[in-house]
């Protein structure tokens, strides 16, 4: 067990809700786990970013998300204040002033402790004690704390946060790779001062207490996703899937390292345009952002995203953001978009990754199924295990129930037969392609694609009610 207490000082916390942008309203409790490490490794860099301490940040990013253990707290009235905007070179008080609301509460109990399941290698501590030394604010720089490695678990009395609930409060936390994110961010938003340049909102999970707590929730084999914007261009709805995705792996290609490389193309070594040789490793994935689930839903696609195999290394993902984030233009045959990377200020459901990388254990299609093979009776049980194998494929647990349909389950989607097939292999049948709703024992994470047409945009799902309606 590795334990880590973080004493307010003041006894009150300011810190806002991260999905609330400019527009605080509400003070963040408990304080997220993503928080805190964000906390550490600005406390390592604004000391110098010594690389003997790097080891300590990156070995917390690959654990499990921690238990917290924290009191209640009581949000204090919200008073907004006229403050000089720190984006100007005038100095303050030649600035603009502009209205600022800092939420903030007063805590029960001063203290909250983080948990860990796995204890850190011995060697690691001393980088721990002094990254902890020197962080001395958790959230709002008014948030005065102290931070240490705990010798004894906290009194009781407070209230025990577990991850991987299945109802809950929805927490960001850290992960593989969010150290690099961080310094990257940093880094761009140093030399442009553009928002877009901001953390990203990161990965999250559920947290409830003991009582709703579950074991860690099943997950497929892709990961964090790219997401990109339609700012204009032509509109255009679901039934342009393939030609949206087609163009966007056009830019994909063009602006990749020469040879590309297999984990982008989808190629193993030595495929040639004569002789194309199928990688057996996971690729990138790319998939359309349509206005799907909700009583308003239109189909209409919002924007274009590139889903990222987990199994990519620090490199592998960098590359991919270095090229989708200089795609800024599609090109259609009905049309041109021009596109520019998500920033994390973006309000509409649609283009934010949480929505796709949801959990459920009732899972529909957006795109329609594509088979890899042509089922004697499409809606039976042999189209139905073609599905269940499908799943396992990805890395997730086979359905428990397979629904098979021509009509989709979510608003806004379209029926199969308005999608155009799926291209085929030389010499092969068109492949057959249907809706598919799927229920788990269990309760998995997304982003869920899955089929024959999973890295083209077909085959994508979201998670639904049990009763219908996206979550």
């Amino acid at each position: 067990m590795f334990l880590i207490r973080v004493t307010f000082l003041t006894g009150r916390v300011y810190s806002a809700v991260f999905e609330d942008g400019d527009s605080k309203s509400e003070p963040e409790w408990p304080p997220h786990p993503s928080r805190f490490f964000s906390a550490l490794v600005s406390a390592w860099g604004e000391s110098g970013a010594e690389e003997g301490l790097r080891p300590a940040l990156e070995w917390l990013e690959r654990q499990a998300p921690p238990v917290i253990h924290a009191g209640d707290c009581s949000p204090r009235k919200l008073v907004q204040a006229f403050v000089p905007v720190n984006d100007s070179s005038l100095l303050p008080e030649d600035r603009a002033r502009k209205g600022r609301a800092f939420p903030s509460a007063t805590l029960e109990y001063p203290e909250v402790h983080f948990e860990w399941t796995e204890a850190p290698p011995a060697e690691l501590l001393p980088a721990f004690r002094q990254l902890l030394g020197r962080t001395g604010s958790l959230g709002h720089s008014a948030s005065l704390v102290e931070a240490e490695i705990a010798e004894s678990p906290p009194a009781p009395g407070r209230r025990v946060w577990h991850p991987f609930a299945v109802h809950g409060t929805r927490l960001r936390v850290p992960y593989e790779g969010r150290l690099e994110e961080l310094i990257t961010s940093h880094g761009r938003f140093q030399k442009s001062g553009n928002k877009v340049f901001r953390p990203s909102t990161g990965e999250t999970t559920l947290y409830a207490e003991a009582a709703q707590a579950r074991p860690e929730i099943r997950r497929s084999m892709f990961g964090s996703m790219i997401v990109l914007r339609r700012d204009c261009g032509p509109s255009a709805s679901l039934r342009s899937s393939l030609s949206i995705t087609s163009a966007l792996r056009g830019a994909m290609m063009k602006l990749s390292p020469q040879p590309v490389p297999e984990f982008l193309s989808g190629h193993a070594p030595g495929s040639t345009p004569e002789a194309p040789l199928r990688s057996e490793r996971p690729h990138v994935a790319l998939v359309p952002l349509a206005h799907v689930g909700d009583p308003r839903g239109t189909g209409n696609v919002m924007g274009v995203a590139a889903v990222l195999p987990r199994t990519l290394n620090r490199e592998e993902e960098k590359l991919c953001w270095e090229i989708f984030e200089n795609i800024e233009e599609l090109q259609m045959p009905w049309g041109k978009w021009c596109v520019s990377l998500c920033d994390a200020e973006e309000r509409r459901k649609t283009l934010r990754q949480e929505v796709w990388a949801g959990r459920g254990s009732v899972w529909a299609t957006v795109t329609p199924f594509v088979f890899d093979r042509f089922p004697r009776d499409p809606y039976g049980e042999e189209a139905e295990q073609t599905v269940r194998d499908a799943f396992v494929r990805v890395g997730l647990p086979a359905p428990a129930e397979i629904d098979l349909h021509y009509n989709p389950w979510l608003v806004g989607a379209f029926k199969a037969s308005a999608y155009p097939p799926a291209a085929a292999r030389q010499g092969k049948p068109q492949r057959y392609h249907c809706h598919v709703r799927a229920r788990f024992e269990e309760c998995i994470q997304g982003p869920v694609l899955a089929g024959a047409g999973r890295y083209y945009g077909y085959g994508l799902f979201l998670p639904v009610r049990d009763n219908g309606g996206r979550l």
